[in-house]
């Protein structure tokens, strides 16, 4: 035989190389899918959480800076911190300014005043957008704006202060000024008393966490001991909308709560941070 025969029927007979891989099986491609699907469902809670942190952190500098401004006001104002709800009309003998308004020229600016997860609906509600929209609200205009409160309560019995229409009767954040931060005055502990926190407007069961009726914000919150907190159809509460409510106290201090935590304390009780008593 041909020594050309037998080279070509051994090059014919032998295996060819097998090329390069360029894929991956289905196999490998389900189990990518489910690694990179495992890797996501132990990230997606952790950023979320880290997500709600940043806003309650960035939420407690704005009223850290509200703290100061009311230090700043009481410096001027002989131990006072305004305490009003709302613009009064120049049409009262009393034209008082609310609580936000008397502290924005000591604040850093209108944002100070809201929260940083609050709904912002591109107009007046719980969210501001402008100096003008604090300063201009007149009357009921000013009680559903915002996204913080003061808590609307009396005063402790022994604080009588002129109302807007020039009676002397005890301090109400309805019609009061502004209350002393005297211990045992208008609170009894202002150290440990609740003075601005996180606050919505809100209709139907409490819920958390908070959902605003129709992006209308507030500038009180009522004691979560009256009535009215659960059973009018539209009121004023404490706000869940970082995981937790942030407290101003009189003094300066801003802490974290539980939201339902506040909810369920009760007036008298030690553990009470919202009454004046």
């Amino acid at each position: 035989m041909h020594p050309d025969t037998d080279d070509r029927r051994r090059f014919t007979t032998e295996r060819a190389p097998t090329p390069g891989r360029l894929g991956f099986t289905l196999l490998e491609l389900l189990m990518t899918i489910a690694v990179i699907g495992l890797l996501a469902g132990l990230l997606v809670p952790t950023l979320t959480k880290a997500r709600v942190l940043a806003r309650r952190a960035a939420c407690q500098a704005s009223l850290s800076a509200v703290g100061r401004a009311a230090a700043l006001y009481q410096f001027d104002f002989g131990d006072y911190v305004p305490i009003c709800w709302r613009n009064i009309s120049d049409s009262f003998v009393n034209p008082w300014k609310s609580w936000r308004a008397n502290l924005l020229p000591y604040a850093p600016g209108f944002a100070a005043f809201n929260c940083s997860a609050a709904k912002d609906t591109g107009v007046i509600g719980e969210v501001f957008h402008s100096a003008e929209e604090i300063t201009g609200q007149d009357m009921l205009g000013t009680t559903n704006a915002g996204s913080y409160g003061v808590m609307y309560q009396h005063s402790l019995p022994s604080y009588t202060a002129p109302n807007h229409l020039g009676i002397v009767q005890r301090g109400h954040p309805a019609e009061t000024c502004a209350f002393p931060t005297v211990p045992g005055v208008a609170w009894r502990n202002p150290a440990n008393s609740v003075y601005v926190a996180d606050a919505y407007l809100a209709r139907g069961p409490v819920t958390y966490p908070s959902r605003s009726y129709k992006g209308f914000g507030t500038s009180a919150i009522v004691l979560p001991s009256d009535p009215e907190y659960v059973g009018l159809n539209v009121t004023r509460r404490f706000a869940d909308r970082h995981a937790g409510t942030n407290c101003l106290f009189v003094d300066g201090r801003v802490k974290s709560y539980v939201t339902k935590d506040l909810d369920s304390m009760a007036p008298g009780d030690g553990n009470c941070v919202w009454d004046t008593d």
